[in-house]
């Protein structure tokens, strides 16, 4: 367990297309790594160690890891969601996810579902072969990052947000009414600090 202020993170591999050696390299050291569900064979052929297999454990049944395994039998939530909510009983706060793109169109929009029912509290990034998917909650207070010139990215409302503001961009918001729409798609950074605040749950999208 981590000292003092210092958050607990947690890198987690999904059973989706395997990503990019550039979009892994990217990340660092993913330490600790826990695949969700079949995701651990994927990262195990990568070469990774993975130190706990979670979920249904139905996809990876027939395949030797050298993971523990660790079945999570509630049929309510997705895997992911199911490793999370687990992985968070422990005291893990931030959690990265890669492995999430591909797969059939009922598993990606799991995906987004998993960023809206997660406990709002929890630090939650996707990272995208193209793209890195920020999540911002009330419990984040002001989102900030800093961004160059021209980037492009995206903002959604995953849940209704009756106010959100959007500083630091081409086009802004100011205590704006927003729902799940194609409104923010596609704005610029101004270069320097974005900034983003709203009182439901919104998803950051920035692309590479």
């Amino acid at each position: 367990m981590l000292k003092g202020s210092e958050k607990l993170r947690a890198f987690l591999w999904c059973n989706g297309d395997i990503p990019t050696s550039e979009m892994i390299n990217s990340l660092g050291d993913l330490t600790p790594l826990f695949g969700v569900d079949g995701g651990t064979k994927k990262a195990e052929s990568y070469g990774f160690l993975v130190e706990e297999t979670l979920g249904d454990l139905d996809s990876i049944k027939e395949y030797e890891s050298k993971s523990e395994m660790n079945k999570l039998n509630d049929d309510s939530c997705s895997d992911l969601t199911k490793t999370i909510l687990e992985l968070s009983k422990r005291g893990y706060t931030v959690f990265d996810i890669l492995g999430i793109d591909g797969g059939s169109p009922g598993h990606i929009l799991g995906i987004w579902g998993t960023m809206v029912e997660s406990p709002l509290q929890l630090e939650i990034r996707l990272h995208h072969n193209n793209a890195t998917s920020y999540r911002i909650t009330p419990k984040n207070n002001e989102f900030q990052i800093n961004l160059e010139k021209n980037q492009l990215f995206s903002v959604y409302a995953l849940t209704g947000c009756e106010k959100i503001s959007v500083k630091g961009a081409q086009w802004e918001l100011d205590n704006d009414l927003l729902n799940l729409s194609t409104r923010g798609l596609h704005n610029r950074a101004n270069g320097g600090i974005l900034s983003i605040k709203g009182d439901g749950i919104i998803a950051l999208i920035i692309e590479h």
